[in-house]
């Protein structure tokens, strides 16, 4: 090829490139200086991000769908990750801090470093010494020693003003340690506080240029409609930890999202969780809404059914609230507490079950260290985790074991002496009516006996009955045996001379003669009272306790769980001692310990009263029971602690088979309406 040809493609090459370079550079302008308000507004709402919509949980109604726990709709405070500095976001999350506090208002905090001077708190734990060194493990921290060292650390990372107070640092660095812990990022927003007042949501809104990065959201907050009532029962729920998000994520659980903690809310958590909903939008970089892409609605999947009558567990709590009352200032100056329980007989539903003192779930979170520091324990659910000396309630068992075991018959006749002298000089117990009026309860049998109460007699067929069976037929009864209820329960202690050897104690014969009395080492629940007295009507047929009766899905009514009468064990008894026992108790009403409180209640009841001896203060007193004595359809067990007399927990019982005995009589209606509207 020529020079000339040479050169012109070379002309040609610098003027395409030329062009080209014009037409770039002309295509730049309009990018930036012609359209570049209009393109920086696309470019802001670019950003798109789903958020999830909470579902509200499934409601709890009670047997004849009575609401217990439903839902309201709520407020919450969301901090959204957007472009600001760590002195912006600090400065706003002081800012609604104080709001949050201004309002009484209780936000997040899972920091375990308590306002200065800094210490490590970790006193919920059984172990705080391990707690502490797991947390350092996950947090990566193993090389601080102290509070304060961990302190300067995260104000460090979280670049926190050391112009503030210590108090204002310890806030801010809690929430942001919090927030870390909750995977705050862009995709994750972090929920500061929940159910807060419109007071509050309005003041967020009147500063909402200064807090950019916070928004209010709408979210379904839990209501109990009673308040306090069966709290115990039904638990509460929170926000997630960190260790319950790490088991629960692969169930499709979120950082923010609300579970269930304790009681039935724990417990029924895979059936009243809903299934979320989302929306997807574009957002600007500031965090203000551009325009909704899409969204999805939640669902609520299930509601629960429990075996639970609210009005009979509305009137057990007034009863026993009363009678605790009237227990202090008649008698016992330290009553302050008991329990009650009440179950169907032929099926093992817990009918109510009250502990007292209690607490509002909806203030539990807020309130934790002054319950946890109440002398009374209002935490503590005694009706199943309560363990108590059964005293004379134990009466009918030993009877029950004596009888089949052939030791006594239903008529033989014991002449009663008050004191029992098998073992005198060394030991001789007496009879209560010997060491009150120096009388004794002459000559009776096996179901007078339990009627007057009578030690001198059950001394005797205990001691003929051997501690080994007796400690075998407790236990064939329920008693210091888990009762095989949904909730956390305590086992409970049987008197035996093996228990005493893991405790390195010996074993006396007089051991023997109080635990037929149903003293020595014997502990056990209420629950396990009403299920020994349900069991006995039974024959020895036992059933588990239960408080959930069904689970139903919302939209077909389809039920995805039901609970069945489960038979745990049956220590099958004949009905001639079934109806010696029955004999029995029913005199204990009718003309026994618990006369004045049954004598004009017009329909005939068994019971049994006991009375426990305590370390100090007044005496604990209980009764068991059973309704009607013709027909038994519910059996009760009533415990006051530091009681000083049967009669208050009597009473209780008395109440409970009044509305029990006259609601039942409407119980069918209830139930074929119930059915109708399904």
């Amino acid at each position: 090829m020529d020079k000339k040809g040479l050169r012109a493609r070379f002309i040609f090459i610098l003027c395409f490139l030329a062009v080209f370079a014009i037409v770039f550079v002309a295509r730049l302008f309009s990018l930036q200086i012609v359209h570049g308000d209009e393109y920086k507004e696309k470019a802001e709402n670019r950003l798109v991000r789903a958020y999830p919509i909470k579902a509200p949980r499934g409601e709890m109604l009670d047997r004849f769908g009575r609401p217990m726990v439903t839902n309201k709709m709520g407020y919450y405070i969301q901090i959204q990750s957007v472009s600001n500095s760590d002195k912006e976001l600090n400065e706003t999350i002081l800012k609604i801090i104080r709001m949050c506090e201004d309002s009484g208002i209780e936000y997040i905090d899972e920091y375990p470093i308590s306002a200065p001077p800094y210490k490590f708190e970790f006193g919920d734990f059984e172990k705080p010494d391990s707690a502490l060194k797991k947390w350092k493990k996950e947090n990566k921290l193993e090389k601080f020693n102290s509070a304060e060292e961990v302190m300067d650390f995260y104000i460090e990372k979280f670049n926190v003003s050391k112009e503030y107070s210590k108090d204002d640092i310890r806030k801010i660095v809690a929430v942001r340690y919090t927030m870390l812990s909750k995977n705050f990022s862009v995709m994750n927003p972090y929920t500061f506080a929940s159910d807060i007042g419109i007071d509050t949501v309005q003041k967020i809104k009147e500063k909402s240029f200064e807090l950019g990065c916070v928004n209010v959201e709408v979210e379904p907050v839990r209501e109990y409609v009673n308040g306090s009532m069966a709290a115990h029962i039904l638990g509460r729920t929170g926000i997630i930890y960190k260790e319950e998000y790490d088991e629960l994520k692969n169930k499709g659980y979120g950082m923010n999202d609300i579970i269930g903690k304790d009681g039935l809310e724990k417990v029924l958590e895979s059936y009243l969780k809903g299934k979320d909903g989302y929306k997807r939008v574009e957002q600007t970089k500031s965090g203000s809404l551009s325009q909704m892409l899409n969204e999805k609605s939640p669902e609520t999947e299930n509601f629960a059914v429990l075996t639970l009558d609210l009005k009979l567990q509305e009137i057990t709590e007034d009863s026993l609230q009363r009678s605790i009352e009237k227990a202090r200032e008649d008698r016992g100056k330290d009553c302050f507490s008991g329990a009650a329980v009440a179950v169907e007989i032929s099926s093992g539903d817990v009918l109510s079950m009250v502990s007292l003192p209690g607490y509002d779930p909806t203030t539990y979170t807020k309130n934790y260290n002054e319950l946890l520091k109440d002398p009374d324990k209002p935490l503590v659910n005694r009706a199943l985790d309560g363990l108590y000396t059964p005293g004379s309630t134990f009466k009918p068992l030993t009877a029950i074991a004596a009888l089949e075991e052939g030791i006594i018959s239903p008529s033989e006749k014991m002449t009663t002496k008050g004191v029992y002298e098998y073992y005198a000089p060394s030991y001789k117990p007496t009879c209560l009516i010997w060491k009150n009026t120096g009388e004794t309860h002459g000559t009776i049998n096996v179901s007078e006996a339990i009627g007057v109460s009578c030690n001198y007699f059950f001394y005797d067929v205990g001691r003929r009955l051997t501690i080994k069976k007796l400690s075998q037929y407790a236990k064939a009864f329920g008693l210091g045996q888990k009762t095989g209820i949904e909730l956390y329960e305590s086992e409970g202690i049987v008197a035996s001379e093996e228990y005493r050897e893991s405790r390195n104690m010996p074993w006396y014969p007089g051991d023997t003669l109080q635990a037929a009395i149903g003293q020595s080492d014997n502990m056990f629940s209420p629950a396990q009272l009403a299920s020994y007295v349900s069991t006995i009507i039974n024959k020895g047929k036992r059933y588990a306790l239960h408080l959930v009766k069904e689970v139903r899905n919302y939209k077909t009514g389809e039920v995805v769980y039901r609970n069945e009468p489960t038979e745990i064990s049956n220590y099958e008894i004949s009905e001639e001692t079934v109806q010696a026992v029955k004999d029995g108790m029913r005199r204990v009403t009718e003309d026994g310990t618990a006369k004045a409180v049954f004598e004009d209640f017009g329909i005939a009841v068994g019971g049994k009263t006991g009375t426990a001896e305590v370390s100090s203060g007044s005496d604990t007193v209980l009764f068991v029971g059973f309704a009607p004595y013709d027909n038994p359809q519910i059996a009760v067990a009533v415990v006051l602690e530091h009681g000083a007399t049967s009669r208050y927990a009597a009473q209780v019982a008395r109440d409970m088979f009044e509305y029990y005995l006259g609601a039942s009589e409407v119980t069918s209606e209830i139930e074929e309406m119930n059915t109708l509207l399904k």
